[in-house]
């Protein structure tokens, strides 16, 4: 199961950027397939300032915890015992503070009793790759910025992969996963929106699962546009130009040094 995070600031000196970036999901629940009356466990583990809010969805609806089944844990965790068949579906949970938000989905398959239950994946954290270096930026365009990261290789198991997540106010209130499968170290991300201020993190995965995310990166600002190029339509001014008229009237001769020049611009409004 992956991140589904869901990609204006006005200087890099923001708090909302530099002080209280959105939080992050470090690790999120996983798919899960469990018999009728099992117990299971659908966990998140956030991180954030201040301490972020834990909500979970069930197929977009908010799930009620006044089913006495239902519980979710200190820990931020969805438990669910006795478990029905009514309550496979996709859980979403989702962590928010003042400064934005973060999302993570799995799906819940509940069976019958005599249906061959598939054995959920090992939850050995030593399986899983550990969190990437802090990512870095260089090569900033209008549109697009060069990531470069390292993995950590002295723990966790060797990642096949990694996951690029990034949060701009420019382009809604929640962390947006930008790229997936990179099997490079370094990555070049386009389509970012001109003059807007960029946050970066990057997953580690493998067959196992994701990493806890990479420390997020320095707050990193896109290009402005060129202010000639800002919506300036240059063959609709010359088609405009081309239907003013310029009357000049004949001057007055004021003195031996100065005339009085006067005329009038008619534009046509014709299509």
């Amino acid at each position: 199961s992956t991140a589904s995070c869901n990609c204006p600031f006005s200087n890099l000196s923001s708090p909302v950027v530099s002080d209280r970036p959105p939080p992050v999901i470090r690790q999120g629940p996983s798919n899960q397939t469990v018999a009728v009356d099992g117990t299971v466990v659908l966990s998140c583990v956030t991180s954030g300032n201040p301490t972020p809010t834990i909500l979970w969805r069930k197929d977009s609806v908010l799930v009620s915890t006044h089913d006495s089944r239902v519980k979710q844990l200190d820990t931020g965790a969805l438990q669910i015992r006795y478990a029905k068949l009514g309550d496979t579906g996709t859980y979403t949970c989702i962590a928010s503070t003042p400064s934005g938000e973060a999302s993570w989905k799995a799906y819940l398959e509940v069976q019958e009793f005599g249906s061959p239950v598939q054995p959920n994946r090992p939850t050995d954290p030593n399986l899983i790759p550990s969190a990437p270096s802090k990512p870095e930026v260089t090569d900033v365009t209008r549109t697009s910025i060069t990531l470069s990261w390292k993995p950590n290789l002295n723990s966790g198991a060797t990642p096949t992969s990694y996951i690029i997540e990034a949060f701009s106010h420019a382009s809604g209130s929640s962390w947006q996963t930008l790229a997936e499968h990179v099997k490079t170290e370094s990555f070049v991300l386009k389509g970012l929106k001109p003059s807007a201020v960029y946050l970066f993190l990057v997953r580690a995965a493998n067959a196992y699962g994701l990493s806890d995310p990479s420390p997020i990166s320095d707050a990193v600002k896109t290009q402005d546009i060129p202010p000639t190029s800002q919506g300036v339509d240059h063959r609709q001014i010359q088609r405009e130009l081309a239907d003013v008229v310029i009357h000049i009237h004949n001057p007055s001769i004021l003195s031996s040094s100065s005339v009085r020049v006067q005329w009038t611009v008619s534009i046509s409004f014709l299509q």
